[in-house]
């Protein structure tokens, strides 16, 4: 008798225990959900928003790469020629420009000492007319010395900055919508710096989209040019043209006759009452000794 009521004492003790020990972890867990709501409806506003930036969207990379319909590719040429008249041969490369839509974004000419010409100019094309503009070079120049043409191929580049945009535009999303949800002033100064840090970040992804964007869709050309035409040093045309050196003379000689009758008339009229005053006591003067003479002649 007295065994049973020993096992009935100790399974009521155990069935107690076990009951609280249930009862303690219910309440655990359910204080944990609380707080773990509690968190996430009232973010940390204390820590310093890497936690947001951290947090970057993981776009389908290929369904990305699939927007980029081609390569993105960058082409450069460096090109040296030569031509006789390098005014003819500008002539011909701005009618070869209008024709490619290409346009001049640096030149350089320089003048050697027998008077032939260097120039340094560097053009854009556009991208599908990049080829055929180098192929037309040859047709008015009178020999190519060298020829370099490189390409970089800026896809992936272009598309990892596409990613880190769309990770960027869905912070600042969370960013605007804490800011509306806040209530604290320290917490919406906290935002707001977060966010005037993650919209800074998103205009220096989008200026290198563009960037590449913009060498992607025109490409540059570096023309080096010599001219081969010389020049007899200390003779030019002025020098060799005899007629018109003569022609110049007299026309300097009339001048100078025209100023010297000018100056005469200007001192007969401009100074005739001082020449008036002078001339009575000299004619007076003339006159008597004139009447002089023909009384001794007499």
């Amino acid at each position: 008798m007295k065994k049973i009521i020993g096992f009935t004492l100790l399974f009521s003790l155990l069935l107690l225990g076990a009951c609280s020990s249930n009862d303690e972890a219910g309440e655990s867990s359910e204080s944990m959900d609380m707080a773990t709501e509690q968190e996430m409806s009232e973010p940390n506003m204390a820590q310093d928003g890497d936690s947001l930036s951290e947090e970057k969207a993981s776009p389908n990379s290929g369904n990305m790469m699939d927007n980029v319909q081609n390569q993105m590719m960058i082409y450069n040429a460096d090109i040296s020629l030569r031509t006789k008249d390098y005014d003819t041969f500008y002539q011909q490369l701005e009618k070869h420009m209008d024709k490619q839509k290409a346009y001049i974004v640096e030149a350089n000419v320089n003048r050697q000492e027998h008077g032939q010409r260097n120039a340094h100019i560097r053009l854009r094309v556009p991208q599908e007319n990049f080829q055929p503009f180098i192929d037309e070079l040859g047709s008015y120049s009178d020999n190519i010395d060298s020829r370099n043409i490189s390409g970089r191929d800026v896809t992936e580049e272009y598309v990892d900055l596409e990613s880190r945009l769309a990770a960027k535009e869905k912070i600042e999303e969370r960013l605007l919508a804490f800011m509306d949800e806040a209530e604290k002033t320290e917490d919406l100064i906290k935002i707001s710096q977060d966010l005037e840090r993650v919209q800074e970040e998103i205009e220096v992804i989008q200026g290198k989209m563009k960037y590449l964007e913009n060498q992607s869709d025109f490409s540059t050309i570096t023309l080096n040019i010599t001219e081969t035409k010389v020049n007899v040093p200390g003779l030019n045309e002025e020098e060799l043209n005899t007629w018109e050196k003569t022609k110049q003379a007299f026309v300097q000689s009339l001048n100078g006759l025209t100023q010297f009758a000018s100056w005469i008339m200007v001192i007969l009229i401009g100074y005739s009452p001082v020449i008036f005053l002078i001339a009575i006591p000299v004619v007076w003067l003339l006159i008597r000794q004139r009447s002089k003479r023909k009384r001794e002649n007499n």
